[in-house]
């Protein structure tokens, strides 16, 4: 399977809710925190294989500085089940869910600061494209200017070719045996259990169609240029998917501010929240309160 995000722990903080939002054709899982009042809102959009766990860190620490912030799990992630066929899970699809959700959570006010990790950020991209005032900025998180490079294609390729036919335990006892040949190290059994059930409630037919959206996607770089929005490039300094040079180049081309986490992979959020959630909040320009998810 791609990379995926493993959230650092998975009991919920203090001030972190769950709940649903229901959309004409969808019912979408979130986390959120903050106050619901606030002015400064933020709607964190999960990656290809992840879910709103990934951001189950961050949030505490953007509620705490006053944000009210929602992580959703995307149609077909997780908790947020759809027996719909591939074509719901088109881009445009996915994009026009991140509008619509904001709308939604905050139908007046100020507009919702967005965050896309990896294949979010994609489809973040393209929901900004589509409607600019909906949102109050962008942030492209451990996110690149197109489809992944080469070295990403191969597992991405192959759950193309054979999903949906092929059932998810199977590709997730597959990847188990393999990851056992070579000696990995397996994460304790609730975090073990939690990838596990994760996995296999996702829409075979929305991994198909989203590894679809990774190996094709186009350079839209300059479209997003020209949309007068501030953005932000975060990565972590050691990212094995689009790498930090290709990032900020990127970020050189929309005149976007930078921040490479260091030490940190594919997924800062997960890996380093503190410091995914001290950027940005600089971002935002809000105060540096962050304290500890406990």
């Amino acid at each position: 399977m791609p990379v995926v995000s493993v959230p650092p722990f998975l009991t919920l903080p203090r001030g972190v809710t769950r709940g649903v939002v229901d959309l004409p054709d969808a019912r979408l899982a979130t986390l959120q925190a903050g106050p619901r009042d606030s002015a400064t809102r933020a709607l964190l959009v999960a990656g290809f294989t992840g879910s709103k766990e990934d951001y189950i860190a961050v949030l505490p620490l953007l509620g705490h500085a006053g944000v009210h912030a929602v992580a959703y799990d995307q149609v077909g992630q997780y908790q947020s089940p759809t027996d719909a066929d591939e074509a719901r899970f088109t881009i445009d699809a996915l994009a026009s869910d991140v509008i619509a959700l904001s709308r939604a959570i905050w139908p007046t006010g100020p507009r919702p600061h967005l965050v896309g990790h990896s294949l979010g950020g994609l489809v973040s991209r393209l929901a900004v494209l589509t409607s600019p005032v909906d949102f109050a900025s962008l942030t492209l998180l451990a996110s690149g200017p197109h489809a992944v490079p080469e070295h990403q294609r191969p597992p991405l390729e192959l759950l193309q070719k054979i999903l949906p036919e092929t059932d998810l335990e199977m590709v997730w006892q597959a990847k188990k045996a393999l990851d056992e040949s070579k000696g990995l190290p397996e994460p304790p059994v609730p975090m073990r259990e939690f990838l596990h059930v994760r996995w296999v409630a996702s829409s075979p037919h929305g991994l198909r169609a989203k590894a679809g959206i990774l190996l094709t996607e186009a350079d839209r770089v300059d479209e997003l240029a020209a949309v007068d929005l501030p953005t932000l490039v975060m990565f972590g300094s050691d990212d094995d998917v689009w790498s930090p040079d290709t990032q900020l180049a990127m970020a050189g081309r929309l005149g976007a501010a930078t921040v490479s986490v260091p030490g940190v992979g594919h997924s800062p959020a997960s890996e380093a929240p503190e410091h995914t959630a001290r950027a940005l909040l600089a971002f935002w320009g809000l105060p540096d309160t962050p304290v500890s998810q406990a």
